[in-house]
């Protein structure tokens, strides 16, 4: 644990540092509030912070205020220590943002016991955190094959239009199937088929650009948002990625899976008012025809005045 001292007292900084020493915990220590706003701004802030009430420049009490309304997340446990034992006083420092409060002169008994609450609900924040992060990661991630689901691609899409446009791009959406995956589920089990899932997304995102979305739009068809600059560099994306997935050989069971996938990409201007819908109805015509010429194909089609895929009000399915 990262503990931070604040006291413009030397002596009071090596009391509350020899009293610390024999807990498993790295102690900064700052003679001010200034110098201890610093640290707390820094890439590694305490996550707990024994803070003098009366310091010159900027109290105690003053600091706290700023972190409360500062540190976004993870917020430290604030300990305020004075020699001012009176209720009132211990009140106003709790409403100020402090968690707790020590009086002066410091009891190691004391102190001891305030570390062990502050160590407690900080593990159980760092337990909520984690737990809010699980949560986060079900609620846009597939749980499968840890790409973004349909829900989180859809919310991508204006956030990738608004992108496209600033920069003055074009976006492709495209529409990608895993041909046969009906057999390779019935021939080898859908063990075999989830596998197939998890490889062929990985694939994706390893053969796709970073800032690309990807996500599994249902089953084994998976969205493609990219921005690109004209056709051909849609149609050169698309080929590498197929190429990749043709070449991917799976191991399952001891048993070897070849798979291949059909794209059907749609390429247009982006505008603010434009429906994924539409666009991926375009998409998925393209992944017809690619279909229909003997899959692991890519077919692209472009439309470069979209006035005809819009809704008022709409920009998602």
């Amino acid at each position: 644990m990262r503990v931070l001292i604040v006291d413009d007292d030397p002596t009071i900084r090596m009391t509350l540092e020899g009293l610390l020493k024999k807990h498993d915990c790295e102690i900064y220590e700052a003679d001010s509030g200034f110098k201890a706003l610093d640290i707390i701004q820094s890439d590694q802030p305490p996550e707990l912070i024994f803070m003098d009430w009366n310091m010159p420049g900027l109290s105690g009490v003053e600091v706290t205020t700023l972190v409360r309304e500062t540190v976004a997340e993870n917020q430290p446990y604030v300990i305020i220590i004075s020699s001012n034992s009176d209720s009132e006083h211990v009140i106003k420092a709790l409403s100020y943002g402090a968690d707790d409060y020590i009086i002066k002169p410091i009891d190691g008994r004391f102190l001891n016991a305030k570390f062990a609450v502050a160590q407690r609900i900080l593990g159980i924040q760092e337990k909520l955190r984690q737990t809010n992060l699980v949560l986060e990661k079900l609620a846009y991630y597939d749980e499968l094959t840890g790409v973004l689901n349909r829900r989180a691609g859809n919310a991508s899409f204006q956030v990738e239009m608004d992108r496209a446009i600033r920069k003055g791009q074009n976006v492709c959406i495209a529409m990608v199937d895993i041909d046969h995956f009906k057999k390779i589920n019935d021939t080898f089990g859908h063990q075999a088929g989830d596998e197939v899932l998890r490889v062929f997304s990985r694939v994706l995102r390893q053969t796709m650009r970073p800032y690309d979305i990807v996500c599994r739009y249902g089953g084994e068809e998976f969205m493609l948002i990219a921005e690109i600059n004209n056709k051909d560099e849609a149609s050169d994306l698309f080929e590498r990625v197929r190429e990749a997935i043709s070449t991917t050989q799976i191991r399952h069971a001891n048993q070897t899976i070849n798979i291949t996938a059909s794209f059907g990409v749609h390429v247009v201007i982006p505008r603010t008012d434009m429906i994924l819908k539409s666009l991926v109805k375009k998409a998925d015509e393209a992944l017809y025809q690619a279909k229909s010429a003997g899959r692991n194909t890519v077919i692209i089609s472009a439309n470069l005045d979209e006035s005809n895929m819009t809704e008022p009000g709409s920009v998602t399915d």
